[in-house]
């Protein structure tokens, strides 16, 4: 069901699963050419399961990559897409996804491996603001080989349309929502004030304001709050295949 559900569509070269040479021979590409995407992949454009599960994966705030052996690409939700075509941390060469870095491919190989092999691995390539984790999770089965799903980490706490339905959700000032950002990012009351220019005592009561309108008992528990929400996504797609 996995094979039908997630394979790529008939007009890309890994319609069906040819395996290549061992990924030991795999080696970067100079000058990559990324073939044009037509959306998440469906073998079948009629199932309603699968438009349903493609739709699911697509709400996730993590980009998520469904690989074979040979670091072909078989799935990618919107997100995963648009961090391969990013091309930040990994990227998409000649239908093969591989680290951003050359020196970085014998750990990325040998954590798919692990993964292929039913062994989970976590790894963390090199990207531009820093370091990006990567899950990979055996997804294998005896219809489908030796597949691994990555599961790409966040680049931040929240994201910002959650943090935007978040903050319209509690009748956050368009300020209070500049400072809770802030806030997420890591930042300290005084290194927001000096951010937005204003005194920290503003900060101070702006961060009062967002802990009575979120019934938070501290920074702490706000940040707490944030952290877990569900993702929003946007409503913006990019056009699925048919």
């Amino acid at each position: 069901m996995l094979d039908e559900l997630l394979s790529p569509p008939d007009t890309r070269p890994t319609a069906h699963l040819n395996l290549r040479p061992a990924p030991a021979a795999i080696h970067p590409v100079a000058d990559p050419v990324t073939p044009p995407y037509p959306g998440p992949e469906r073998r079948h454009g009629h199932s309603a399961m699968a438009r349903w599960l493609t739709m699911m994966l697509d709400e996730m705030d993590h980009g998520l990559l469904l690989i074979d052996a040979n670091c072909s690409l078989r799935h990618a939700n919107q997100l995963g897409w648009q961090l391969l075509q990013a091309g930040d941390g990994l990227r998409l060469i000649k239908d093969q996804v591989l680290p951003r870095h050359a020196e970085e491919l014998s750990g990325f190989l040998g954590a798919l491996l692990g993964a292929c092999g039913g062994r989970r691995r976590m790894l963390n390539l090199s990207r531009d603001d820093g370091a990006m984790p990567v899950a990979f999770v055996p997804m294998s089965s005896p219809e489908d080989g030796a597949l691994a799903m990555l599961v790409l980490g966040k680049r931040h706490r929240c994201e910002s349309l959650t943090l935007e339905f978040f903050a319209r959700t509690h009748g956050l000032t368009a300020a209070e929502t500049k400072v809770l950002r802030a806030l997420c990012d890591g930042q300290r009351p005084k290194e927001v004030a000096r951010a937005f220019s204003v005194a920290v005592s503003t900060v101070r009561s702006q961060i009062s304001s967002i802990r009575i309108k979120t019934q938070t008992a501290s920074i702490g528990d706000l940040l707490n709050r944030v952290a877990v929400l569900p993702p929003i996504a946007s409503a913006m797609k990019m056009p699925l295949s048919h």
